[in-house]
């Protein structure tokens, strides 16, 4: 290359950088606006109601998920469900039993095991205007696939308008002997991030409605699922497809004397108490969802009773139970005639 020849494109290059520069520099300072900022972590849902049927059935934890699934798929043609051994054979927990041949390999997928390839392949789908369920075999796997959750599905909306229509399915929790690396619930490390919204219910009813939900709302949404209720709660659940909102807890008792907040497997193990403790006059708040979370009913409920527990089948430093007691000392302090009381795993792995 010759001298004259670099010199112009030297002076080409420089000329271009110095336009674009000039174009930048005269761009109108930004002016934050917070409701502007937090109008952009979500895309905009707007929920509509599908009342449940009056005919019922009698049906597992485990099949109200199953059922929820299959009537997505009927209802949306372009949602695709993917995990490891999700197609032929069933799913490890055998949720997805039969739909490849009701609705074939091409909307019923099996992955290789890697998790951040799932999860990103997921927000590939939704950016070509398609909806995914994707199964983490166990929660805890979902480490595997952090970096595309929390800094790819979370923040796409914010940083560049782009929706992430996804559904991560979490088999989670303890009690069925599975050791420390399949037994966590860890939800705690999902809700503290922008972008994400957090699921977990504890009835068969309340698991096919949100599940309805999830996969409607075009918001990633992590789906807690506690492998111990699939094969041990049963409901009378409404047969037809239908919805339940987000961010609404369920008062399952009534009582004056203390509001227990629990979410989960914790539900039961409550629900377990106070039936043996008839004496007690306990408000018991089944959460159902943790982001968005319904703080109204929280606070409504100790202002009430006038003393808090919070339980969680999750180790306590650091986890859901820290945010909610931080939250009723900041807006219900006055009300409260003790400490709150946090109940929940000591620091080490799940062992069962």
């Amino acid at each position: 290359m010759s001298d004259t020849l670099d010199a112009s494109y030297k002076e080409e290059i420089l000329q271009e950088i110095d336009e674009n520069l000039k174009q930048a520099f005269e761009e109108r300072s930004i002016t934050p606006n917070l409701s502007n900022e937090l109008g952009d972590v979500y895309q905009n849902f707007d929920y509509k109601e599908v009342k449940p049927l009056i005919h019922k059935r009698n049906i597992r934890f485990v099949d109200a998920i199953s059922q929820g699934l299959k009537s997505a798929m009927e209802k949306y043609d372009n949602l695709v469900i993917m995990g490891q051994d999700v197609a032929d054979y069933g799913g490890v927990f055998k949720i997805t039993d039969g739909f490849v041949d009701a609705f074939g390999k091409e909307r019923v997928r099996n992955t290789p095991i890697c998790e951040s390839a799932i999860v990103s392949t997921a927000m590939g789908l939704s950016i070509n205007g398609m909806k995914s369920v994707v199964e983490m075999q166990f929660a805890d796997f979902a480490s595997s696939g952090f970096n595309p959750i929390v800094n790819y599905l979370a923040k796409s909306h914010y940083r560049w308008g782009e929706k992430a229509d996804v559904v991560i399915r979490m088999p989670c929790g303890g009690g069925v002997g599975a050791g420390p690396f399949h037994s966590q619930t860890n939800e705690a490390w999902f809700t503290k991030t922008p972008g994400l919204k957090v699921v977990y219910p504890a009835f068969p009813s309340d698991a096919k409605g949100l599940l309805a939900t999830a996969i409607e709302d075009p918001n990633p949404v992590l789906f807690f699922e506690h492998k111990a209720l699939y094969r041990s709660i049963y409901e009378d659940v409404p047969v037809n497809h239908y919805t339940l909102p987000f961010g609404q807890a369920n008062l399952l008792k009534s009582g004056g004397e203390i509001t227990i907040v629990t979410y989960g497997a914790g539900v039961h193990w409550a629900l377990e108490t106070l039936e043996k403790h008839p004496q007690i006059g306990a408000d018991l708040l089944d959460l159902r969802t943790l982001q968005p979370l319904d703080t109204d009913a929280i606070y409504t409920s100790v202002r009430k009773t006038g003393k808090l527990l919070i339980l969680q089948e999750d180790s306590l430093f650091g986890g859901v139970a820290s945010d909610i007691s931080a939250l009723v000392t900041e807006h219900c302090f006055q009300y409260l005639d003790d400490p709150y009381k946090a109940c929940g795993k000591f620091r080490y792995p799940h062992p069962i």
